[in-house]
């Protein structure tokens, strides 16, 4: 098996406390990615591990995604992956699930009301102190970041099993939402019953590509936006940010759902 990459050291000279001093650093390695699909390619900037993923969960995400551009395909993530040869990666879609059963739709449609997106969505609940443990679990947990202070970090929280089960860490916080989700479509995972965790701010863009990935609650480090706060409230979609173990703090902006525990 390859060995996992490292980042590049160098040695460099730092200002700092009023004087020059001589450093050895590191520096992160950014490399271009080449992805095709049928009917189509682009090129990517990442950080070069997993990048089958990466590439599989941006074509779904962002060229080939069916739904929405703010919410998640009608019929779910599709099934897929993605092979490297001779350094381009080649993406291979299964053919589209079916729709969803009537009984899956928001309970609003039940009322013969517009159906909010996201509404219909069970991750769990989560008590103030099992939210912050969370936290400190996603963010203590050893990284990229550290000694290079270069990457965001995005995971996935199962609630029933009390654990992070997929981490993604890359240069672009982008990146990381694809990561996840070509995780998810290789292995079949309905993210929507799942917490997404994040270190970036949850700008429109942002919450936008986790709501194509299928996510219904967002927790970040950091903060949120109007649009996104915007986007959530009207989609159903419970929006969590400034979540800081640390500080012992988080700050619920919406949760129609109810799903933080008061």
């Amino acid at each position: 098996m390859e060995a996992p990459p490292v980042p590049r050291p160098v040695e460099v000279r730092q200002w700092r406390d009023g004087e020059w001093r001589p450093l050895a650093d590191v520096v992160s390695h950014e490399v271009p990615v080449s992805v095709v699909w049928e009917g189509g390619s682009c090129r990517l900037w990442a950080w070069p591990q997993d990048i089958g993923d990466l590439a599989l969960g941006h074509v779904l995400l962002d060229r080939l995604h069916d739904g929405p551009p703010d919410g998640p395909s009608p019929a779910g993530i599709r099934r897929g992956d993605a092979r490297c040869t001779d350094g381009v990666w080649h993406v291979r879609l299964a053919p589209n699930p079916a729709p969803p059963a009537v009984a899956d739709v928001a309970p609003d449609a039940a009322k013969g009301e517009e159906p909010q997106r996201g509404a219909a969505s069970a991750p769990g609940r989560l008590s103030a102190p099992e939210l912050l443990e969370t936290m400190r679990m996603f963010m203590g947990a050893q990284g990229l970041w550290d000694g290079t202070g270069c990457f965001h970090r995005a995971g996935v929280f199962s609630v029933t099993k009390g654990e992070v089960v997929r981490r993604a860490e890359d240069i672009g916080r982008h990146n990381c939402i694809d990561r996840l989700a070509g995780w998810a479509a290789r292995e079949g995972v309905d993210l929507s019953s799942h917490v997404l965790l994040v270190s970036a701010r949850v700008t429109a863009s942002l919450f936008a590509k986790a709501r194509r990935a299928g996510f219904t609650w967002i927790v970040s480090r950091s903060a949120v936006t109007t649009a996104s706060v915007d986007m959530a409230r009207e989609q159903g979609v419970t929006l969590v940010g400034f979540a800081r173990d640390r500080e012992e703090r988080f700050t619920v902006f919406t949760d129609r759902a109810g799903r933080v525990a008061p």
